[in-house]
Order: structure tokens, then sequence, then C-alpha cells
């Protein structure tokens, strides 16, 4: 088996999938944010998320709970519930997300 190299995937130059491994299990993208915006609006989908941040200011909704963060917290939330992520900052926000499809 080869590994498979990608280039194509929101904020990361280059990501390598070993033999094996199953992109449609595990997601990895980086997502960047000016002041006072959000990437997209508030969402529910399959599997858990863990939103973690990079750099700058966010607060995560979840269920209608907010949370502030800042670089190098995280938060990990079942996909089911209504969440998103938003700069609260007057820096540029960024944040990996990391979702486990079940």
């Amino acid at each position: 088996m080869n590994s498979q190299i990608r280039t194509d995937i929101k904020g990361i130059e280059r990501f390598i999938f070993a033999p094996g491994a199953d992109e449609n299990k595990l997601h990895l993208h980086i997502s960047e944010v000016g002041a006072g915006t959000r990437a997209h609006a508030q969402h529910e989908h399959e599997g858990q998320e863990i939103f973690f941040v990079l750099s700058g200011e966010a607060e995560a909704e979840v269920g209608g709970e907010k949370h502030r963060l800042k670089a190098g917290e995280a938060i990990q939330v079942e996909g089911s519930i209504l969440h998103g992520i938003r700069n609260v900052g007057k820096d540029s926000l960024r944040y990996a997300v990391i979702i486990a499809k079940t």
C-alpha cells in the first residue's frame, strides 16, 4: 500500500494519509476568520468535534451554552447538538477542527 498525499485540505499545506488511514472516519482542517466573524452558522452533524484554538480569542456555543477559548485551549462537542465557534477578539482567529465520525 502507498500513502496518499493531499494538498486540498483547508489550511493544511500537505496532508499525508498513511496506509490504512480512513479519511471518512477522522477529519482535520484549519480555519481562520477575521475579528467579529465566524466561518459558518451554528450547525449539527454526525460524530464528535474538537475546536482547538491556535491563535486569537473564540467563543464556542454548544446547545445554548457559551465558552470562551484562547490560544492553547480546546473544546470537544457532540456533533448532534447545535454548535459553532466565532471570533470574539480584535485579531484574526485561527483554529483546528477535528471531527471523528461514528
